[in-house]
């Protein structure tokens, strides 16, 4: 295997004068640069990219934790990152969890031993206190909004207002009883937590029920059975516009009326029935917490969800 060493014998150089060059050190004359690069190309060197991470003190790697794409908040949410990160000089590296506290904090161990740069959490299962622990060892953004002043960074999406406008608009038709789905179905998802609340401001009651683990356009046929037992239930915030299309088809296919129906995330399916939905960002979320991954402040940044009536 080649090494620096064979390079700067070669050239005639000091070893030091190779690693400039490996490096884009600006005090390096042109022409030994060309010799340099030249005899690496001619001698197959492939520079080890662990040690430059040494020298250098960055990996220039953004880590992402994402629990699942079966959603296309997080796809949408992806994207945006992934175009982010085409304009700058880091790597995206995927985490997966599921929502798995184990492997999450595996991810935090990465931060810490320094495999990475900085860490984005676009959803998680671990309670602030303890990823906040990490944050001495570089930048960590969560996509959620944070209500304590923290030594974390944040990107995220204020629904809060769409919610209410959505259902306020429900409830001036005269649709009361409504049933929400959701992918978690508990307090720990920002999402749960701003349309059960924007439910009771508008309604001064609770939903009719709940329900979680709903991503799909399959996942929207099969949750029929069940919604199907609500003799009363007038409407449905679904997870999304595919899941809201299952369900419509659904309901077609055992010739009965379906609910009104609203989606979520603002995509094709919605456009094709048009069906109400809330755009909730998440394309610019995941360009807007890429920069906060790069920021050497700590800070939060908010967008606003958007209602489309069609």
């Amino acid at each position: 295997m080649t090494s620096i060493s064979d390079i700067a014998k070669k050239v005639g150089v000091a070893k030091s004068t190779v690693s400039r060059v490996l490096n884009n050190h600006p005090h390096v004359s042109v022409e030994t640069r060309r010799k340099v690069l030249a005899a690496m190309s001619e001698l197959d060197f492939a520079p080890n990219q662990v040690a430059r991470d040494l020298a250098r003190g960055k990996t220039f790697k953004v880590g992402v934790v994402i629990p699942h794409t079966r959603h296309p908040y997080f796809t949408h949410l992806i994207n945006g990152l992934l175009d982010a990160a085409k304009l700058s000089d880091y790597q995206l590296v995927m985490m997966p969890s599921d929502y798995h506290r184990t492997l999450e904090r595996s991810y935090l161990e990465q931060l810490r031993q320094g495999a990475i740069d900085a860490l984005i959490f676009t959803s998680r299962a671990l309670e602030i206190d303890e990823i906040e622990n990490y944050a001495k060892y570089g930048q960590i953004v969560l996509c959620e909004k944070l209500l304590e002043q923290t030594s974390l960074s944040s990107a995220y999406v204020n629904r809060l207002p769409s919610y209410r406008e959505m259902f306020e608009a429900v409830s001036q038709q005269g649709l009361t009883q409504g049933v929400l789905l959701f992918s978690r179905n508990n307090s720990d998802s920002a999402t749960w937590k701003a349309a059960t609340q924007a439910f009771e401001e508008v309604f001064e009651e609770l939903p009719l029920a709940t329900f979680g683990q709903i991503h799909d356009i399959q996942d929207g046929l099969n949750i029929v059975d069940e919604l199907i037992k609500f003799p009363r239930l007038e409407w449905i915030l679904a997870t999304s516009d595919d899941v809201a299309a299952g369900i419509r088809e659904a309901y077609q296919s055992l010739d009965i009326p379906c609910p009104v129906l609203i989606g979520q995330e603002n995509l094709l399916s919605s456009k094709l029935l048009g069906m109400a939905t809330i755009d909730h960002q998440s394309y610019q979320l995941g360009k807007l917490a890429f920069s906060q991954a790069l920021s050497k402040q700590v800070g939060q940044k908010q967008l606003l969800s958007k209602c489309i009536f069609r």
